[in-house]
C-alpha cells in the first residue's frame, strides 16, 4: 500500500511571472514558499496588483512561511497571508526581512519576521530545510533543499537563480554545499526557474560585466548621466558608485523606490550611505553627477519618466547630457519605454540602452545554466516553475533533450504532485483558482467591477437622476451628467432633453423600476445611433 511522503502544490507562480507561492505538506508539516504578487496587464484599470487565492489553503493552514528572497513577486503578498494565516511563522533572510518589516510597519501591522543565512537549518517534524546560496538580482537569495528526516529524498526549490562567479558583491552559487546535502539520498526533485529558457544568452553574463561597461561610460565627457534600473538592483547601484568614483562623479539615488531599497541595503552592509546622497539640495552643485532614477519601466510617477519628459522640478537635462538605460523591459512595456526614449531623442540627449552595450544582465539562468544545475544535484525529477505557459513547454522540452534520466513534470497551479513511499511522484490536476485582484488599501475586488470599468473607460457613461414625485405635475425634474463623450454629444442637449421628457410623459409612478430600465434602454439606443457604441448608462429615481 503506498503512503504519500510529500505532497508540493504551486499555488501562484506557475503559468506565470509573479504570485509565487509553493505549499510542501507532509503528515506533520504544512510550509509555503514565498508569498508574491503578479503585476496586472495594461486592461485592469487600478489594479495594484493581483495575489493568489488562499482559499484553498484554509482547509489546512500552513504553520510556516518560508522567504527565498525580497522581490516584489515573493513577499509583495506578505500582509494578505497574515490577514488569512495570524498564527503562521515567517522565516527570511536578512534582506528579505528588512523590506517586509517595512511593509507591515506602513500597514501597521505587527508580526515578528525570524531571519536565516546560508548556515541556518530549519527544522520541522517530518523535514528539514536547508538555505542555499544562489546569485540574483537582489542580495541575499536562496534555493531551499527540503529534506525528509530518513534522509531518502530531497526537494530543491530555486525559483530565482542565474550562476555568476565572477560577482564583485557576492560569493558564488554553493554546488558544494547543494551536493554534498543530496549525494545520499535515494531521489531528488528540482523545481527550477523557466524565466530566460527563451532567452539566447545560454549563460547570463556576470554582474562585473556591467561594472566594466559603467567605468567606460562614465569616463565619457558627458556634464551628467542620468541612469535608470530596478530600484530592487542595489548591486547594480553599487556598480554605478564605483565607476562613478573612478570617473569623479557624485551619485545621487532619486526617487522613494530607490531611496527605500539602498536604506536596506546600506544596512545589510551592502552600500555605504557616505558613496551616494539622497538630496538634490545637498550636492555641492549639479555638474559631473550620476542621477540614479527609478521608474525604470517607465512607471506614471517614477522619476525617469519625470526627468526624461523634462517635467521635474530638480533636474533639466540638457544635450550636454547622457540617459544610460541599465534595464530590460518587462513583457508588456516596450511601448512605454520606447515612447520616453523618443523624447529624449527629440530634446537631442543621447542614450545608451542594453541595444548599444553590455549594461544589464538579468537574473535568471540560461539554458547552459539550468543544465550546469542539473549536473551538479543530479535530479531523478524536474518540475518547470517560474515562467509562462510557453516557458515551461519550452523547458520541458529543454530537459527531454539533454538525454539525462530525469523526468520533466508539468504541473500548473494547484495541481499536487506527490511523492509516494515507493519514491515515485504522482500528479493530480485540479481546476485552477484564479488570482485575486487588488486594489485601494489592499482592498478585494471583484472581476465582474473590472467589467465596469473597462466599459466606463472605453465608452464613458451618461446619468440620469429623475426626481420622483415630478412624474405627477406637469412639469417633469431631472439631471443628467455625460463623462468622456465627445463635445458634439454634449451640444445636442436639446434633442436629449426632448427625448427624456418624451418618454417620461404620462409614465406612472407605480412602475418606476420598469420605467428606469426602459429609459435606459432608450438612451443608449438615442447615443448608439450618433456615436456608433452604448455608453454605460445609469438611470435611477430620487
Amino acid at each position: 500500500m503506498t503512503k504519500e511522503l510529500l505532497k508540493i502544490q504551486p499555488v501562484g507562480g506557475v503559468g506565470q511571472i509573479g504570485s509565487n507561492m509553493t505549499r510542501f505538506v507532509t503528515e506533520n508539516d504544512n510550509i509555503i514558499v514565498d508569498a508574491g504578487i503578479l503585476f496586472p496587464s495594461e486592461d485592469f484599470f487600478d489594479i495594484n496588483y493581483l495575489i493568489p487565492d488562499l482559499s484553498e489553503l484554509t482547509n489546512n493552514p500552513p504553520t510556516h512561511l518560508l522567504i527565498t528572497h525580497g522581490h516584489e513577486d515573493h513577499i509583495g503578498a506578505i500582509i494578505h497571508v497574515i490577514d488569512k494565516f495570524p498564527e503562521i511563522i515567517i522565516w527570511a533572510p536578512k534582506f528579505a526581512a528588512l523590506l517586509m518589516r517595512k511593509k507591515l510597519d506602513y500597514a501597521k501591522v505587527s508580526k515578528n519576521i525570524l531571519e536565516y543565512d546560508h548556515n541556518t537549518v530549519l527544522e520541522f517534524n517530518d523535514l528539514c530545510v536547508h538555505p542555499i546560496h544562489v546569485n540574483h538580482s537582489i542580495p541575499d537569495t536562496y534555493g531551499l533543499l527540503f529534506k525528509d528526516n530518513k534522509k531518502r529524498f530531497s526537494t530543491l526549490i530555486v525559483s530565482d537563480f542565474k550562476i555568476d562567479n565572477r560577482s564583485p558583491y557576492e560569493r558564488e552559487f554553493d554546488f558544494k554545499k547543494l551536493k554534498s546535502l543530496s549525494k545520499d539520498c535515494e531521489k531528488r526533485v528540482i523545481l527550477a526557474d523557466s524565466t530566460n529558457i527563451l532567452s539566447t544568452n545560454l549563460e547570463t553574463p556576470s554582474e562585473g560585466d556591467v561594472l566594466h561597461s559603467f567605468k567606460n561610460i562614465f569616463k565619457k565627457d558627458y556634464e551628467n548621466i542620468y541612469l535608470t534600473c530596478f530600484s530592487s538592483n542595489v548591486h547594480r547601484i553599487a556598480s554605478a558608485i564605483t565607476a562613478a568614483k573612478e570617473s569623479g562623479r557624485r551619485v545621487l539615488l532619486y526617487g522613494r523606490s530607490m531611496i527605500n531599497y539602498a536604506a536596506v541595503a546600506a544596512e545589510c552592509g551592502i552600500l555605504n550611505e557616505s558613496d551616494y546622497y539622497i538630496d538634490q539640495a545637498s550636492l555641492p552643485n549639479k555638474k559631473k553627477v550620476v542621477v540614479i532614477l527609478s521608474g525604470c519601466q517607465g512607471d506614471f510617477r517614477g522619476s525617469f519618466r519625470r526627468v526624461a519628459k523634462g517635467e521635474d522640478t530638480h533636474f533639466k537635462p540638457t544635450i550636454k547630457d547622457l540617459f544610460v538605460i541599465s534595464s530590460k523591459a518587462i513583457p508588456g512595456n516596450e511601448k512605454k519605454i520606447s515612447l520616453l526614449e523618443n523624447e529624449i531623442t527629440e530634446q537631442g540627449i543621447d542614450i545608451i540602452s542594453t541595444r548599444d552595450e553590455l549594461i544589464h544582465v538579468s537574473g535568471h539562468p540560461g539554458r547552459d545554466d539550468l543544465a550546469k544545475l542539473y549536473q551538479e544535484y543530479l535530479p531523478d525529477y524536474i518540475v518547470p516553475i517560474h515562467g509562462e505557459s510557453l516557458f515551461l513547454k519550452k523547458h520541458i522540452e529543454f530537459i527531454d533533450s539533454l538525454n539525462s534520466n530525469a523526468q520533466a513534470i508539468h504541473i500548473s497551479n494547484f495541481d499536487e504532485l506527490s511523492l509516494n513511499n515507493r519514491l515515485e511522484i504522482e500528479v493530480q490536476k485540479t481546476t485552477p483558482l484564479r488570482p485575486i485582484l487588488i486594489h485601494g488599501k489592499a482592498i478585494e475586488i471583484e472581476r465582474e467591477h473590472i467589467s465596469v470599468r473597462r466599459k466606463l473607460s472605453n465608452q464613458g457613461a451618461i446619468f440620469l437622476s429623475i426626481k420622483t414625485d415630478s412624474l405627477l405635475k406637469r412639469k417633469i425634474q431631472y439631471e443628467y451628467s455625460f463623462f468622456g463623450l465627445p463635445n458634439f454629444f454634449n451640444d445636442d442637449k436639446e434633442d436629449f432633453e426632448y427625448l427624456i421628457n418624451s418618454e417620461l410623459s404620462g409614465r406612472k409612478v407605480k412602475l418606476l423600476e420598469k420605467t428606469a430600465d426602459e429609459i435606459r434602454i432608450i438612451i443608449r439606443r438615442y447615443a448608439h445611433n450618433r456615436l456608433g457604441y452604448k455608453p454605460v448608462t445609469v438611470v435611477h429615481f430620487v
